[in-house]
């Protein structure tokens, strides 16, 4: 597990999307938790650093696809955790069948990305959250709705550290090549590409120190000059 800042690291060796801890006098919350079947290994992590199950007292989901939310079910089952996230993206992230699914991307592929690509237990979500909440973990997460990648997409700001969890709102490597560098997640993963953008422009108004990506290397200085400059490049 690498620090990132103060009380707030990066789990490595997992698959999918980058799995985040954060730590308080209360206990720990994860931001995200990865593709199903690394649970076992979230959880090494978590004792190998001195937790144990029960200190484990939240899971935050950005959003549903399964590269985020797959490990969310048996973490919080062993754990007893509650698992948050955004009132929109809680039937699909529970799989009520009375809800049309969301698909993450347009045309031929949403078959292939909601049946294959992203499939991902059930879980229950304990806290339904909206843009403006406040989760009680590491001074305080500010919940800010992110739409665009996907509905009830949302990304967490910590004002103390000025420490931003964009989830996949912004990425610091492409996620198909891995190649590092600051962008807007692509086009066709989008639900809606201009909801996208407009998103991340808002993001880049706030003072950010760090940047904790779903996808690729936090960027541990200066991440708000470079998402102003990046947003600036975009609208040119």
């Amino acid at each position: 597990m690498r620090q990132v800042a103060p009380s707030v690291y990066m789990m490595e060796g997992l698959r999918g999307a980058n799995v985040y801890l954060l730590r308080s006098g209360n206990g720990v919350t994860l931001v995200d938790t990865g593709w199903a079947g690394d649970a076992g290994r979230v959880l090494a992590q978590l004792q190998e650093s001195g937790w144990g199950l029960s200190d484990l007292q939240s899971i935050v989901l950005t959003h549903w696809h399964g590269d985020h939310s797959g490990n969310a079910a048996e973490l919080a089952r062993r754990s007893g955790a509650q698992v948050v996230a955004h009132r929109e993206e809680v039937p699909h992230i529970e799989q009520d069948r009375s809800v049309p699914p969301a698909p993450p991307v347009p045309y031929l592929l949403n078959w292939l990305a909601a049946h294959v690509l992203l499939r991902r237990p059930p879980c229950q979500v304990s806290l339904q959250v909206e843009d403006g909440d406040v989760i009680g973990a590491s001074g305080g997460l500010q919940v800010i709705h992110t739409p665009g990648h996907t509905p009830g997409s949302i990304c967490l700001y910590q004002p103390e550290q000025r420490i931003l969890f964009c989830g996949d709102a912004l990425v610091s490597a492409h996620p198909v090549s891995g190649r590092p560098g600051l962008g807007l997640q692509m086009r066709l993963l989008a639900v809606d590409y201009a909801r996208a953008c407009a998103s991340a422009r808002r993001l880049s108004t706030l003072p950010v120190e760090v940047l904790c990506c779903g996808h690729g290397q936090p960027i541990l200085e200066g991440a708000g000059e470079k998402m102003r400059r990046l947003l600036g490049d975009a609208s040119a």
